[in-house]
């Protein structure tokens, strides 16, 4: 599917920008859009790029990730608009641009359902209507969690207007519920395209829909246990097989586990610096030294774990290993693409977790071939970076997204970036069972995610019981799972615990804002922030009443 989207993007920015170039080299044949989007061949070209706009709303992690009890700023500066709620605006930057291309997403879906009833005959036309359906209620969720209330336009446009009204958010949930219910009847069970929305991944997504619609005052018990009967639906007896480690290694993005991804290819990247996936870059420090030469991922400074994160683990849990750069090898090129080597490598950097107990001489004495020279970092507060930190190796970095086969300078990775896997499904599937009140299974699922995780010999060390369960547990567990992954925000905002869990976690918030007796989040008449403001554009070019979002 990444090789249809290359076209499927040249085509898209035809028929948006007008640009001469594109129409001379792509539209020989003088075929209007229109025209060209009711063939066979174009109309599968315009579904192709409804799947690209995911990039392009997820090329940036901040409205997903900062300002969260998981990550704070480094070495490089953050939005702190968004990173400590300083000045949150409507015209912040960072809110426009997600919900601007959030809205620039949903129109191409209107086309898309526009030409599936305007287009020539095919087998697939109920298929690909089911697929676009179930995209445009993913964005909506989106915008719902982000913004409350939010206006449903489901019309395709091709001249401008001048008034749109403003849903309430219980209008818009029941939207996405009926359109993915819609969407789950007609996509397939399994498909051979990897990437194409299935079944699986639908039932995943109204899963967490009805999870969070029913921590909504507007929401009901029945909501989480719907929840956990659509999470169970998509896990389908399923077990977590694929190591931790094994399935973020890089070219193992089609396994087994994963239910819905951003694809990256890098043929369709409009540069070789340009368009790619920027996950990997951001969670961690610079190595240092001539990355450009060697090969060795690039990264930026700017989201680097609290010491809240390092925290959440134990000695018992491979995912610490796993996720954090913990050894880092003379060739730092060769820990990501030849793993059997490593054992044969120099250790450069020793990143010396909090529960190793052994004294630097044994742990040197251990393999004195390859640690005499290691410079030992034991844990200590400095592992969480601020923008005082003088060495670019101070903290450990998040390595499970780095791309070999990246150019160092820019956020140029072609790696997928996961959006739904089945550890979250059963993550999900615990938190529902846990707000329909049912602990045992709660526990259960927990357990599987635990399992996989689990070092050798350690299963039972790491197994749960339900007198563990609590909100905060479920919360610590997503931690663990999913470091650097684009939900903490969402996961917070959803269970009512984002300014208790960033105010207890998050030295930038708490240092420069409670520290000082001010609340972040209090907002016009000390109402709380707990929405993103509606971009003042949207607003001012709206020609009929459309409300600002309490605190703004």
């Amino acid at each position: 599917m990444k090789k249809q989207i290359i076209l499927s993007l040249l085509i898209l920015a035809s028929s948006f920008t007008g640009c001469k170039k594109f129409l001379e080299e792509e539209n020989k044949s003088n075929i209007v859009s229109n025209e060209y989007y009711a063939t066979a061949e174009g109309y599968e070209k315009l579904i192709n790029a409804t799947y690209a706009t995911l990039r392009k709303v997820y090329s940036s992690p901040y409205v997903f990730c900062a300002g969260t009890d998981m990550y704070v700023e480094g070495r490089d500066a953050q939005p702190v608009g968004i990173s400590e709620y300083q000045n949150l605006n409507p015209d912040n930057a960072e809110v426009t641009t997600f919900y601007t291309n959030t809205y620039s997403a949903i129109q191409l879906c209107n086309t898309a359902l526009y030409f599936n009833s305007n287009t020539a005959a095919s087998a697939n036309l109920a298929i690909r209507k089911g697929e676009v359906k179930f995209i445009r209620a993913y964005y909506y969720f989106l915008l719902v969690q982000s913004f409350g209330g939010v206006s449903l336009v489901t019309d395709r446009f091709d001249t401008p207007i001048e008034q749109f009204k403003r849903n309430t958010a219980q209008e818009t949930y029941d939207f996405i519920i009926k359109e993915m219910n819609e969407a789950l009847s007609l996509v397939p069970e399994t498909t051979t395209d990897f990437g194409r929305v299935t079944k699986r991944a639908v039932r995943h997504y109204l899963a967490k829909v009805y999870l969070t619609r029913g921590y909504e005052t507007f929401g009901s018990a029945q909501d989480f246990s719907s929840a956990a009967t659509f999470a169970d639906a998509a896990i389908a007896g399923r077990t977590l097989t694929t190591s931790f480690e094994n399935l973020f290694f890089p070219g193992n993005e089609k396994d087994q586990e994963v239910i819905f991804s951003v694809q990256f290819d890098a043929a369709s990247l409009p540069t070789a610096t340009t368009g790619g996936n920027t996950q990997a870059a951001f969670f961690g420090p610079y190595q240092g030294g001539s990355g450009g030469a060697q090969g060795y991922p690039y990264r930026t400074f700017v989201l680097v774990p609290t010491l809240y994160t390092f925290n959440t683990f134990t000695e018992n849990d491979t995912r610490f290993d796993a996720t954090f750069m913990i050894n880092l090898y003379q060739r730092y090129y060769d820990y990501y693409d030849k793993s059997t080597e490593r054992a044969n490598l120099n250790i450069r950097f020793y990143y010396k977790p909090k529960w190793d107990t052994t004294t630097d001489a044994a742990w040197r004495a251990a393999d004195p071939t390859h640690r005499a020279t290691t410079t030992i970092i034991p844990y200590s507060n400095a592992w969480q970076a601020s923008r005082s930190t003088v060495l670019d190796n101070a903290t450990p970095s998040v390595k499970k997204f780095d791309d070999p086969k990246s150019q160092f300078g820019a956020a140029t990775s072609t790696r997928d970036l996961f959006l739904a896997r089945l550890g979250e499904t059963y993550l999900v599937a615990a938190e529902a069972y846990f707000k329909a009140g049912n602990l045992a299974l709660a526990t259960d699922r927990i357990n599987e995610v635990r399992r996989r995780a689990a070092k050798t010999g350690k299963t039972a060390e790491m197994a749960i019981t339900a007198a563990s369960i609590n909100i905060d547990f479920i919360l610590d567990e997503r931690a663990r799972e999913m470091v650097g992954e684009y939900e903490r925000w969402f996961d917070l905002k959803r269970t009512g615990t984002l300014v208790e869990r960033t105010r207890l976690y998050n030295r930038d918030i708490k240092t420069n804002w409670f520290d000082k007796g001010i609340n972040p989040f209090s907002g016009v008449g000390g109402q709380l922030k707990l929405l993103r403001p509606i971009p003042s554009r949207a607003i001012d070019l709206n020609g009929g009443p459309f409300a600002q979002n309490p605190g703004y």
